[in-house]
């Protein structure tokens, strides 16, 4: 975000020898998917490690890519790879009655001469279910990939073999010691999100990407007697992904960002959560990234077109890396498509013009900064011709309105306070108040059953540093105050 929420550098995809002789191992390689049995994958349905769409939904949706003329094999050299097939068996599977085809990565033109790799193929491959409801494995596909070189060795031929088994744990919390649940999981809402960044009033009033989620494996509570639940942060930090979230598309002031919210090496630390009242709060350790993009291609897009739907990256860091939708933002003021497809998967590419790191305190409660200006090294607290802060926000701060009627600015978040001397300017008051809230978790406790659900509102104000960029800073007026309001849906999973 010009914002609490950060960025990444993107590892450099594996490439995944065949394991055959090693003059030849380089001609063709698979991309996309690693090993776990030998040269073989067995993908646990949910791990993120392999299965892309990361849920426990009986289906492993993986991407498979395939890799010509590679480097990364000592004494290997391909010349130029003339011809290139991949195979896939069989070339359907089921799931019930539905037939779902199983389609092999479409392998480059060739000749090939430099290293070159395929887009990912979407391969879905659903668990079986016996006649008691028990999962078992799915079916086993194997995909085979041959490629000729112009000169001797001629020919490299790959084999793996692939399918989705029943979660043993891959990409989970582990068991709750005292017997509780093992993990609180925390979705954004769709509504009613809200992000303040800086004090000039333009990069205030974003959306928090819908389904941005919060792993947190818990410790210390029990089913019936104690719902006092702590966290256990190595193990949290083991099951959360690199981001908060897919990348954020923003235009602040005009100027097109794409911020990656990723978690800093301690990701979530001292949350506490009550399963009776569904009180919570710790913290969320971030660095911000803010990557200038364009107005026509503000964030990369992944091509699956809804929330949950698989497809490629179209841009940025992994162009035709396979991806899942995790939430659909409205740009209004971006010019072209203005509907994001978003998918962690899919980060921008290039260097971020600015860093913030950011301890982000969450709570039900509420959340207070105060201070004329309150945070070390601002210099200014409101926008030039402000006057004074706290009037009802008009024009493109107040395009539409919740159901509870406040304002919701064109940027997608929700205004809070505006300027008298121009009411379509934000703001931010002395002190800045954030007000969280927490229902009980339903069944209710002491009811032993799980998943419990509820709904809370997690709050924060804080300060934020400089972003090292001149033109960030100017833009989101840092180092400034910074306010949230995220609405969430907890599930507590036993």
């Amino acid at each position: 975000m010009v914002a609490a929420l950060g960025g990444l550098p993107v590892a450099a995809v594996a490439q995944i020898p065949g394991g055959g002789p090693a003059k030849t191992d380089c001609y063709v390689e698979w991309s996309g998917i690693t090993p776990n049995k030998g040269k073989n994958l067995d993908c646990q349905d949910g791990d993120p490690s392999c299965d892309v769409d990361t849920t426990q939904n009986g289906v492993c949706v993986l991407g498979v890519a395939v890799c010509v003329a590679q480097t990364n094999v000592a004494g290997c050299t391909a010349t130029s790879i003339d011809k290139v097939t991949v195979k896939a068996k069989p070339k359907v599977v089921k799931l019930g009655s539905v037939k779902i085809p199983v389609t092999p990565p479409v392998p480059p033109l060739t000749p090939v001469t430099t290293p070159t790799c395929s887009a990912e193929s979407i391969i879905r491959l659903p668990l079986k279910v016996t006649n008691k409801g028990k999962l078992k494995p799915s079916t086993k596909i194997t995909l085979t990939s041959t490629a000729v070189n112009s000169v001797k060795p001629k020919k490299d031929k790959d084999v793996i073999k692939i399918r989705c088994v029943p979660n043993a744990g891959g990409g989970a919390c582990p068991a709750n010691p005292a017997g509780g649940p093992r993990e609180l999981q925390l979705l954004a809402a769709s509504a009613g999100t809200d992000l303040d960044n800086g004090w000039s009033g333009t990069s205030q009033n974003f959306p928090v990407v819908s389904n941005s989620e919060l792993r947190v494996c818990l410790t210390g509570c029990t089913a019936t007697s104690n719902p006092q639940c702590g966290e256990d942060e190595a193990q949290t930090n083991a099951v959360n992904g690199a981001t908060f979230g897919p990348p954020l598309p923003l235009l602040a002031g005009n100027v097109p960002v794409c911020v990656m919210n990723s978690f800093a090496a301690s990701k979530i630390s001292g949350f506490t959560a009550d399963m009776s009242t569904g009180v919570m709060g710790g913290s969320v350790n971030l660095s911000s990234g803010v990557f200038l993009s364009t107005s026509t291609q503000v964030c990369p897009r992944c091509s699956g077109n809804d929330v949950g739907q698989a497809g490629t990256c179209d841009s940025g860091a992994r162009p035709g890396r396979a991806c899942t939708t995790t939430g659909v933002v409205i740009v209004a003021n971006a010019a072209g498509n203005k509907t994001y497809t978003l998918s962690a998967d899919c980060p921008p590419s290039g260097t971020p013009a600015g860093r913030i790191p950011i301890g982000l305190p969450l709570t039900t409660a509420t959340s207070t900064l105060s201070g004329s200006p309150p945070c070390p090294g601002q210099t200014q607290s409101l926008p030039a011709g402000c006057g004074t802060c706290g009037t009802a926000c008009t024009g493109a701060a107040c395009v539409n309105t919740t159901p509870t009627g406040a304002c919701v600015d064109v940027k997608g978040g929700v205004s809070q306070n505006c300027c008298t001397g121009n009411t379509s300017i934000p703001c931010s008051p002395d002190p800045i108040v954030r007000a969280g809230s927490a229902e009980p978790p339903t069944p209710a406790f002491p009811d032993p059953t799980f998943p419990k659900t509820g709904n809370v509102t997690l709050a924060g104000t804080f300060c934020e540093a400089s972003a090292g960029s001149p033109l960030v800073d100017t833009v989101a007026g840092l180092p400034g105050p910074g306010a949230i309001l995220l609405p969430m849906a907890a599930t507590w999973i036993q």
